[in-house]
């Protein structure tokens, strides 16, 4: 794929009839594009056929005629008014059909045949930018192509080039092409786009492509991979707490890039928590590689959401719903500390459970603190993220049961009945047992334990500590139960849902 190669011999009329296009649409209009096929260019000199360089323009339909006439009166007046051109006829229409829409340069005489550069002057697609959803497909797919085309050229499209030479050929669009996954649109579709349109992506693509460096770029708009992973990954996620229930308001990307599309689908099919698709679309968003712990690594830069809007003359760039690289590092290392954990478990100076994720041993860092909030005549079992954090609130213990559970995690214990953990009540017994069983069986005996005594200070706990005290530790139990790193998964996805910096929605790039 390169830009159009033209002879010699061609250039200087070609110049003129680019000019004379340019004077018919008027100073402050849109240009108009012209495509060419390299197979309707004659490269020999020597030649005697009649066509040598044959090329369309799109205009609307209703301008067809009076955008030819006007190219032809200004060749004309030039023939008027100067001596030396390199064309010494123009020609409106054909010989049958003089109102036909095309014009021929009359370059030189091949003995009595006239030697022609040839415009054939076409309609554009119906509908413009009211054309409905088949329109915006069109014009979507449009703005990929248009992408792929200014990463292949690896420099900036030009609107409205002098030299023909910048022109876009047929061969541009069909290599092009061949990068842009868009089912249902085809080339001729793109090219008959207006002129207003073309200019539009070409200002995108090379807005896009001067802000996202870098080679191997796929690109999709509504295909039935990617497109399908990302919508069927949300989809599962909008199930747990805190998503959005529209896929266009979590993510409203209308164009994605992409590297490994096979890789990136895998990685997309594990994902079933809206906190854990959004990490992963901001890793792979990001500009650095963020080391993981509780997971693979993503590559960065390696899928890219696009919201596409209207362009005028120029064209702006915002990246929304960003989520810094500190707090992406941060959730990175994110595995749970069961020792560290279970330093930080006394036996019944508080109610208090501290599950420790992140390598320190300060409880008030990297630690949910989990606890009774519903003083003494409630059970409100809630997690909160200490620490930097800490201002982000709470998580409800039958929130955090709801987001694992969306996870795929299984068996997640209840909270036991507030009633039930009364002194006085019918099964207190029970309860006592329960808390004390837990405790005997952890791996390392929590401060101030004592097996012997333990049942008689439990008994003499009130509600609100029992209650707390054997939530905490059927929730620690579960974890210690997990294997494979499946506690270190589960963490994470609790540190994502609190952490959370944005409503739920997910990064992407806006082009406006």
């Amino acid at each position: 794929m390169a830009n159009i190669s033209i002879p010699a011999y061609l250039d200087d009329p070609l110049s003129y009839v680019l000019e004379a296009v340019d004077s018919a649409v008027g100073e402050g209009t849109t240009p108009i594009h012209m495509s060419v096929n390299k197979k309707d260019i004659e490269e020999d000199s020597d030649t005697s056929r009649s066509v040598l360089f044959k090329s369309k323009i799109h205009v609307d339909k209703s301008k067809r005629t009076k955008v030819r006439d006007d190219v032809v009166n200004y060749l004309n007046n030039l023939l008027d008014n100067m001596t030396t051109l390199p064309f010494q006829q123009v020609i409106s229409g054909t010989k049958s059909n003089p109102d036909a829409e095309q014009f021929d340069l009359v370059i030189r005489n091949a003995g009595s045949k006239p030697q022609v550069i040839r415009i054939l002057v076409k309609p554009t697609a119906a509908g413009g930018s009211g054309g409905g959803a088949a329109k915006t497909k069109v014009q979507e797919v449009g703005q990929a192509l248009f992408l792929a085309i200014r990463y292949m050229k690896g420099k900036d499209l030009e609107c409205n080039p002098k030299d023909p030479k910048n022109c876009l050929t047929t061969v541009d669009y069909e290599e092009g092409m061949k990068f842009v996954d868009g089912p249902g649109v085809k080339i001729d579709e793109i090219q008959s786009l207006e002129s207003k349109w073309k200019d539009a992506f070409i200002l995108g693509a090379n807005k896009i492509a001067n802000e996202i460096k870098g080679s191997g770029w796929e690109f999709v708009r509504g295909d039935n991979k990617v497109e399908a992973a990302i919508s069927n990954a949300f989809n599962r996620s909008k199930k747990s707490p805190g998503a959005p229930d529209n896929e266009d308001k979590w993510n409203p990307s209308d164009i994605w890039m992409v590297k490994d599309k096979n890789k990136i689908v895998q990685e997309l099919n594990k994902e079933n928590t809206i906190d854990c698709l959004n990490n992963f679309i901001s890793q792979a968003f990001s500009k650095t590689a963020i080391k993981n712990k509780a997971g693979k690594d993503v590559a960065p830069r390696s899928l890219i959401g696009i919201s596409l809007k209207k362009l005028g003359p120029t064209a702006r760039w915002e990246v929304m719903n960003e989520i810094g690289k500190t707090q992406l590092e941060k959730a990175g290392k994110v595995t749970f500390q069961k020792s560290k954990t279970l330093n930080e478990l006394t036996a019944f100076s508080g109610m208090d459970v501290y599950f420790v994720f992140l390598p320190t041993g300060d409880k008030r860092q990297g630690s949910f603190q989990a606890r009774n909030f519903g003083g003494d005549k409630k059970g409100q079992w809630q997690f909160e993220l200490k620490g930097e954090f800490a201002a982000q609130g709470k998580v409800k213990g039958e929130v955090a049961r709801k987001l694992l559970k969306a996870a795929k995690f299984t068996n997640i214990p209840d909270e036991p009945s507030f009633n039930e953990c009364k002194p006085d009540a019918t099964n207190a017994t029970k309860i006592t047992n329960e808390i004390y069983n837990l405790m005997n069986a952890l791996p390392t005996a929590p401060k101030g334990w004592n097996a012997k005594d333990a049942k008689t200070q439990i008994r003499g706990k009130d509600a609100s500590w029992r209650f707390s005290k054997l939530s905490g530790l059927r929730f620690l139990a579960w974890l210690n139960s997990l294997g494979n790193g499946e506690a270190d998964r589960a963490m994470k996805e609790m540190y994502l849902y609190a952490s959370s910096q944005t409503d739920k929605s997910s990064v992407y790039y806006k082009v406006y």
